[in-house]
């Protein structure tokens, strides 16, 4: 559905948020319409999951089956940044709470308690499915009177079952089997330990349940939320009584103060069943309140304002790009010759110089060293070239350029005009560089071609001289790896780069440069360029395009507002965060001799 609204209307601010969970790419990949469905979802600029989970399955996916490079909070979809978000849902706290205290429900309240006069109520709602666990619940819940014969007689398993989408014959014959097995083997002709209730039950008696059981009960063993559980802490405002929870379900990462169990592990689960009884009214009170706490606070109202303002967000801050038309050098030159202070920050590889197989040889031809020379011999101007080549390449090669600053490994390093290398994480712990070096090297020495740069802040691993197709599948493999291994326990990111994987601290990027050098007061400038060409200078593109906005939105009649021009490298419909485009890294460098060459406010185009 996404992708058929975006044809239709290509300019549409689309979100998706998915209620179900999202399976493994193992499990994911062997669907036979996989790629029409993942296409489908991306044609969205905003993607909902209910859990982290959840959402990195969706992105190993769209790696694994699609080849497409993701990060933890977007995918690139040919140009095109789609958000990945997660955000999980919540109940109408109002309407539980005004529901629960309705008459009806009062009086179904007496009625259950005459019924079950002195006895524990453990509660469980689901619906007839595989996925449920009611099979294991029953399990357990056996194991539990076996292990503890002292709660024989004193605790009752109020079980109510719906009916699911289709019929499921041997599940319903297991489920009267366990059902029959437990009440012969440890019921009477008074007391029945297992109340089964198959069919749909009222809204009041459900809201009746919820309000006297002495304990909640879900073991699914796949859920995507399970609100039920929500509604139960909502219903204990009185009791205080506890909730055991299913690791499976997603509110599992949300609701702390529940007991959180295997549903697979009988004896486990019998195990938290006698603790949550025997549990004292001091620690019921303490996990119910950090329960209460998180649902009222995380309600529906809360869950809808979020995934809206976070489609907001992403539309506002320019994911969604678009292309670019080329640039338009004469309006760049008359630009520059207008502004009295400029800033000028450009990459270098891809944009300064054209892209070699071997990085060593991308060196910078005469005619580009040339205009850099002339633009930081004017003092009014501040030219800056930001890249993710290492501080000895940047001094070799343009540190002899009088007035020139630099930055590199993608921001890692700086080094102001004629001054000395600033090293920004200085104190950060870099400790996950050996962990990363093990992993490239396991993939160096099984891809042929392929080679390891080490830098001080960051490692990258190149195959641009590997076999294409099967350097991109190695590629995707190891990206897999680092992210299971190393990506999410460490503060750190995968950089996917031209024929390349960069593994950097997250809080590094070219971004976060361009905010240093435009300083605490944007507005200064008045001419501002940026060139770039792959994905890290994206990050630069979108800082710019943010301040631009914060400084016009200050601006009363607008009348002041300075010159901006994002440039990107590349193909004319290529997708960018970028205003303009050009098609090589030899018309950036036209470009700058252009406004090199401008005197007295007169440019040759």
């Amino acid at each position: 559905m996404p992708e058929m609204l975006s044809k239709m209307h290509p300019a549409a601010s689309i979100g998706l948020f998915l209620h179900s969970p999202f399976p493994s790419s193992e499990l994911f990949r062997s669907l036979p319409h996989r790629k029409n469905i993942l296409n489908g979802m991306l044609g969205s600029t905003s993607i909902g999951f209910q859990t982290y989970s959840y959402a990195r399955h969706f992105l190993s996916s769209c790696t694994r089956v699609l080849g497409l490079e993701s990060t933890p909070t977007g995918i690139d979809n040919k140009g095109s940044i789609v958000n990945i978000g997660v955000f999980p849902i919540g109940i109408d706290v109002k309407f539980v709470q005004e529901r629960r205290s309705q008459s009806c429900v009062q009086s179904k309240m007496a009625n259950l308690k005459e019924m079950f006069a002195n006895k524990h109520i453990i509660i469980g709602r689901d619906k007839l499915d595989e996925v449920a666990g009611i099979k294991q619940k029953l399990e357990a819940f056996e194991r539990f009177l076996e292990l503890y014969p002292k709660w024989q007689g004193k605790v009752v398993l109020i079980q109510v079952t719906q009916p699911g989408q289709t019929r499921q014959p041997r599940l319903e014959a297991k489920i009267s089997e366990l059902v029959t097995s437990i009440n012969s083997n440890h019921g009477s002709l008074e007391f029945m330990p297992v109340m089964y209730h198959h069919s749909f039950l009222d809204t009041d008696e459900y809201m009746a349940l919820l309000n006297i059981a002495d304990l909640c009960l879900i073991t699914v063993i796949r859920d995507g939320m399970n609100t039920g559980s929500l509604e139960y802490v909502v219903c204990q405002q009185d009791k205080h009584s506890p909730l055991i929870l299913s690791e499976f379900t997603g509110t599992a990462g949300s609701v702390s103060g529940a007991i959180q169990i295997n549903p697979w592990d009988y004896e486990g689960v019998a195990q938290a069943i006698d603790t949550a009884l025997r549990m004292s009214p001091e620690e019921k009170k303490l996990r119910y309140t950090e329960m209460y706490n998180h649902v009222v606070t995380h309600d529906a109202q809360h869950w809808a304002s979020t995934v809206i303002k976070d489609l907001r967000a992403t539309v506002l801050a320019g994911k969604s790009s678009s292309a670019t038309p080329f640039l338009d050098l004469a309006y760049f030159a008359k630009a520059f010759a207008q502004s009295k202070k400029r800033l000028i920050m450009l990459d270098y590889d891809g944009t300064l110089t054209p892209i070699t197989n071997i990085p060593a040889e991308a060196l910078p031809p005469p005619e580009m060293l040339e205009a850099l020379k002339k633009l930081c011999a004017d003092p009014r101007n501040f030219v800056c070239v930001i890249s993710g080549r290492d501080r000895e390449f940047l001094d070799l090669h343009l540190g002899g350029i009088k007035g020139l600053a630099l930055s590199g490994e993608h921001g890692s390093f700086i080094r102001y005009a004629d001054g000395d290398w600033i090293n920004l994480l200085d104190e950060m712990d870099m400790s996950w560089k050996d962990e990363v070096m093990s992993i490239f090297q396991f993939y160096t020495e099984r891809t042929a071609g392929s080679t390891i740069e080490y830098k001080e802040t960051s490692i990258t691993w190149h195959f641009r001289n590997a076999d294409p197709e099967y350097g991109e599948f190695q590629a995707k493999e190891c990206m897999n790896h680092l992210e299971n291994s190393v990506v999410s326990k460490r503060p750190v990111e995968i950089l996917v780069g031209k024929k390349c994987l960069e593994v950097r601290p997250i809080s590094v990027n070219k971004g976060e440069i361009v905010k240093r050098l435009m300083g605490v007061h944007p507005e200064q400038w008045e001419f501002v360029a940026c060139a770039g060409d792959d994905k890290t200078d994206e990050d630069m593109f979108r800082a710019l395009r943010t301040m631009k906005r914060g400084i016009a939105e200050q601006s009363i009649d607008g009348s002041s507002a300075p010159h901006y021009f994002t440039i990107t490298v590349g193909p004319s419909d290529k997708k960018s965060a970028a205003v303009w485009h050009v098609t090589s890294s030899h018309k950036v460098v036209e470009a700058l001799q252009i406004i090199a060459a401008t005197e007295d406010g007169e440019a040759t185009v």
